[in-house]
């Protein structure tokens, strides 16, 4: 077992190293202790400012504003060439005590997690939360946006991803059909944190009939393809009666899905994705995405998953009788696919109860690869609407917040200065106090 003491005492140092120098470079902070007071350049810039600007003589002497300004240029400088060293001791010793020695630093600290997690190690948690999406008032198109806060960690336990921080985080249609020609349901959009790079993504489009795409690995979202009463692209597993093709109400193309429940016919339409090409990969987070459109309701609900080796996913869209009626609302949400879910393990499915008693349609259901932003945490799915998003003259937009509580030292040390989460808990067998 690695010497976790030993480690997180040297990246306590570390921790404690970096926040001195942020301290003293970015912060304006002012306290005393031991018959001192500590005054950062910050506070020392805005005390000069405060006694010297009363006459020009005393303006003069406002350089020293600038030498101080010098200063903290300095200090951030350390804070560079420190995390140089830090780079070098992950490489190094921390890789000497994992048995990784010759790895890049990215994977010592991967192998720092496994370990962790196999040795039940962890530091204290830190508390993240995302607020409400969204959608700017102003936004032409009604493309269905979707942020969520859960990673797989080492181990592929789906958690909250303290990679999170206090900020707040835009997404922006950048390229649109109208002013660029971009495909509807292809439209690029930007994922912007205030903290860290912005990440490209696309809307996930619906597929009509023997059309597929690259990204959406469902054929025939649209329900557009039908032989002789059966659907093209969809096996009908059960309760064939309640399951039809109706082109009265859709959203997409000509057909929608049409259940009509009778209060005793379970029905079961799945389409299996083994054959999708490029084939679907696992270890990542999908986003999963349906239309849907209550005509009436008395009992029982529909459901939409997946089967992943024959198992039901985590995530069910269901509808039900909490569902609005009377107008197209999307069902969305997102599924870890582990790495053992191979292609040819997944499936989708579209369930009735068989006390299902009412009318349901579905369309344009979508199951697509999540856009991952991990220096902020994230992932976000976008799923086309009935009306194309525009990036002009007034881009559509959906803002999000995103908090930490910072409560965990060696946590918000491992995502300011390392870009990874720690395993944590509310109970850790590593103390902050190394980092304090």
């Amino acid at each position: 077992m690695p010497d976790y003491t030993s480690i997180f005492e040297v990246l306590g140092q570390y921790a404690r190293a970096f926040t001195q120098l942020e301290n003293l470079a970015e912060r304006n902070l002012s306290f005393s202790g031991s018959g001192e007071t500590f005054r950062s350049l910050d506070k020392l810039r805005e005390d000069f400012v405060d006694v010297l600007n009363d006459t020009p003589a005393e303006r003069d002497s406002l350089d020293a504003v600038s030498i101080l300004s010098d200063a903290a240029r300095v200090a951030r400088g350390w804070g560079s060439q420190l995390g140089q060293s830090l780079s070098a001791w992950i490489t190094n010793a921390l890789a000497g005590e994992l048995d990784a020695l010759g790895a890049g630093q990215s994977d010592v600290l991967r192998e720092l997690q496994r370990a962790m997690l196999a040795d039940a190690a962890c530091v204290a948690a830190n508390a993240v939360a995302l607020g409400t999406l969204s959608a700017d008032a102003a936004n032409v198109g009604n493309a269905a946006c979707y942020v969520s806060k859960q990673v797989a960690d080492a181990g592929e336990n789906v958690v909250d991803d303290e990679r999170i921080t206090n900020q707040r985080i835009a997404i922006e249609c950048t390229r649109d059909n109208a002013h660029h020609r971009v495909p509807v349901g292809q439209e690029e959009f930007r994922i912007r944190p205030e903290v860290g790079s912005n990440v490209a993504t696309r809307v996930i489009p619906v597929t009509f009939g023997d059309i597929t795409d690259a990204r959406n690995v469902i054929t025939d979202g649209a329900f557009d393809a039908e032989t002789g009463g059966s659907f093209d692209y969809w096996e009908v597993i059960a309760g064939g009666g309640v399951l039809s093709r109706d082109t009265g109400t859709t959203l997409f193309g000509d057909g929608a899905l049409k259940i009509t429940g009778d209060g005793a016919t379970a029905g079961n339409l799945q389409q299996d994705l083994a054959e999708r090409d490029p084939p679907l990969e696992s270890g990542r987070h999908w986003a999963l995405g349906a239309w849907v459109y209550v005509g009436a309701y008395s009992a029982g609900d529909v459901t939409i998953d997946l089967l992943v080796d024959g198992v039901a996913s985590a995530l069910t869209l269901t509808i039900d009788g909490a569902t609005a009626t009377g107008q197209w609302l999307h069902l969305g949400g997102f599924e870890y696919l582990p790495r053992s879910s191979f292609p040819n393990k997944v499936k989708a499915r579209i369930r009735c109860s068989a006390d299902f008693d009412g009318e349901v349609y579905i369309d344009g259901v979508s199951f697509a690869p999540a856009a991952e932003v991990p220096h902020a945490g994230i992932h976000v799915a976008i799923f086309q609407g009935a009306t194309a998003p525009q990036a002009a003259p007034i881009t559509d937009r959906y803002l999000v917040d995103s908090t930490s509580d910072d409560a965990g030292a060696f946590q918000t040390f491992a995502r300011d200065r390392l870009g990874i989460a720690l395993p944590s808990s509310g109970s850790p067998t590593i103390s902050d106090t190394l980092a304090e």
